[in-house]
């Protein structure tokens, strides 16, 4: 039985792979319920749904029960249309749930084909257990009884232009800008599938699953050696356990927007209004577009914000041009292997003729293996100072999986002249800032400018040196100052990355402790007013709280004031009420001495598309001020 299983399982994912249809779900129907006629193409969903259908009559006295019983639930899958949640229900519907049934209707039955009793079994458990309940359930819920006049989904017109071969539906529809809550849909299906892939990975190769647990290993020692995992437990487990968590963190919250509203303004350099940035502003722009571009092609079509044709996202290189506004032929590098024992970020190399540069775009974290590089914060020695321990291990993975590629471009008649630029978000960023402190103090591409356009890094590097000049600042070496002044950084509102440290974290335990030691004396229904707003805070935790902020806790093992390496941080604020955006040139320094911010949307600010949209806002505001 298991030899026919497999044999069964490969032919039919041989033919999957070999059909050259645009529209994977369309395909597996094909597979799955080939109609003895054509039925009449008309308009919109119905279509679909009487393809379904016709499909469905056509088999129904060769098919097994379980394709019977997995049609059937297509066929209701698309006659469903709730009033409410649309915007959520659409996608998830196009994207999950009907691509889920269409593959399972194709593959299932087949594996079956020599075991009837167990066929009927799992289509008898499936229909009881799960369609019939969520059936019965949907007939309680609003919903309209036909799709109407509504609009439909971007899948679903796909789908009716592909399904209908009359002339006048020949071509494929415009891809759209996605919403908001779709963006972050694909964005979240984006991680769950390359983390999926990355335990895949993992559990296959040995090695790599022995560097997962040395990098965990490693991180629980320098944790229980520290004793920050005691002040995290006692700041985080310990109210957790008691459910009082969830109330501190809203209390928090609420002082810090009370007494760290103007933090913006407190680390803002001299002069470092939007006047005086602007010119940040607009490379800014140009440049977030390559490192979101770098995530790959599911998270340029989250963060696009143009109509372009389908044809123009069919693979990442061609999707890269779009997003970025340079030619195809110009991406000239791209990085994407997952094979390999060592985990490198995924990049690409590309010509940038407008800034006379080679564009050298890092991903950012887009994986489990990218947030283990993310956690081991501990500091250890780089390039003349003290720099992010898995950032800097990862910088110099990088480089030496494509620093040969990078320099045989440079050896190109036409690309002689040009400068390099390194840009990346979030862990992307943090790496970038630190290969571009490499290339300045190793020379790695020679005397050619180089520069770093960070987009939500956090802290990563601290120069070691004496402060020789009594500002309070290290003095870095020549070289390393260099490689500061040519960079830019970017923080987004209330994005809580860009103050993700060791010692942040700590502080941020602290404040939370204070906040615990008053709150595990209250009672529950005090602290349930308090986070509903129906109580004031108590004075008392507001005097904690200001008193755990001054206090500065000795530094453990692994522990440094890193931050920033820029020149200047670019921090654009968003008004609450007007939605109007300001940018503030800020001092990294200073940015660094601040806490982490806790709110509803410290990591919603953190995606690429906000990013990509706070500097269209301001970008747009720069210009209606000059015309």
């Amino acid at each position: 039985f298991l030899q026919h299983f497999t044999d069964q399982l490969r032919l039919h994912c041989n033919r999957l792979s070999k059909m050259s249809s645009p529209d994977v779900a369309t395909a597996v129907d094909a597979a799955a319920a080939r109609p003895s006629e054509e039925p009449k193409p008309e308009a919109g969903e119905g279509q679909l749904l009487r393809t379904i259908e016709s499909n469905h009559e056509v088999k129904a006295r060769q098919s097994s029960p379980l394709r019977l019983v997995l049609t059937q639930a297509r066929s209701d899958l698309w006659s469903a249309h709730p009033m409410f949640f649309t915007s959520l229900f659409d996608p998830l519907r196009d994207f999950v749930l009907d691509p889920a049934l269409a593959i399972s209707c194709a593959l299932l039955p087949p594996l079956f084909s020599n075991a009837p009793r167990l066929d009927q079994l799992t289509a008898s458990c499936l229909k009881v257990a799960l369609f019939v309940p969520i059936k019965s359930i949907y007939s309680h819920v609003p919903h309209r009884g036909s799709a109407g006049t509504t609009d439909r989904s971007l899948r679903s017109a796909s789908r009716d232009a592909i399904l209908h071969t009359g002339p006048a539906q020949g071509r494929m529809p415009k891809f759209q800008p996605p919403s908001d809550l779709r963006s972050a849909f694909q964005g979240g299906i984006s991680f769950a599938v390359s983390a999926v892939g990355d335990i895949v990975g993992v559990l296959t190769n040995p090695r790599k699953m022995k560097k997962w647990v040395d990098a965990l290993g490693q991180l629980k020692a320098y944790l229980d050696a520290s004793g920050v995992g005691d002040e995290l437990e006692e700041a985080m487990m310990k109210p957790m356990l008691r459910g009082r968590l969830l109330d501190n963190l809203k209390i928090l919250n609420d002082i810090q927007e009370r007494q760290d509203a103007d933090r913006h303004i407190e680390a803002k350099l001299s002069g470092g209004d939007g006047t005086h940035i602007e010119q940040e502003i607009r490379q800014g722009h140009r440049l977030m577009r390559f490192a979101t571009a770098a995530y790959g092609t599911e998270m340029i079509k989250s963060a696009i914000d143009v109509e372009v044709e389908h044809e123009d996202l069919k693979d990442h290189k061609q999707a890269i041009a779009v997003h970025t506004g340079i030619a195809p032929e110009d991406v000239r590098y791209i990085y994407a292997k997952d094979d390999s024992d060592l985990h490198i970020l995924h990049h690409f190399a590309a010509v940038d003729k407008k800034s006379k540069s080679i564009v050298l775009a890092l991903r950012g974290t887009l994986s489990l293996s990218g947030a283990i590089v993310d956690v081991q914060g501990m500091s250890r020695n780089f390039c003349l100072g003290l720099a992010h321990q898995g950032m800097a291990e990862m910088a110099e993975a990088v480089w030496g999986a494509s620093g040969e590629e990078i320099n045989n471009l440079f050896k190109e008649d036409a690309l002689k002249d040009h400068g390099l630029i390194i840009t990346g978000h979030s862990l992307g960023a943090g790496t970038s800032c630190l290969l571009n402190i490499k290339c300045h103090v190793e020379k790695l591409v020679g005397n050619r400018p180089v520069k770093c356009y960070a987009f939500a890094p956090p802290p990563t590097f601290y120069p070691c040196s004496d402060d020789a000049t009594g500002d309070g600042k290290p003095d870095p070496p020549a070289l390393v100052n260099l490689a500061i002044k040519n960079t830019v950084a970017y923080i987004h509102d209330n994005d809580a990355v860009p103050f993700l440290s060791i010692a942040s974290v700590r502080k941020l335990a602290a404040l939370l402790d204070a906040v615990d030691n008053k709150t595990e004396h209250m009672w529950f229904y005090n602290r349930w007013k308090i986070f509903h707003e129906y109580k004031d805070i108590p004075q008392d935790i507001y005097d904690a709280v200001a008193e755990a902020a001054k206090n500065e806790a000795s530094e453990v093992d692994g522990e440094c004031r890193m931050i920033i390496p820029a020149h200047v941080v670019v921090w654009m604020k968003k008004n609450v009420i007007s939605g109007d955006f300001e940018g503030y040139g800020c001092d990294a320094s200073a940015v660094a001495k601040n806490t982490v911010f806790i709110g509803q949307d410290m990591f919603s600010d953190h995606l690429p598309e906000q990013y990509e949209d706070a500097l269209d806002a301001l970008l747009e505001e720069y210009s209606s001020s000059t015309n």
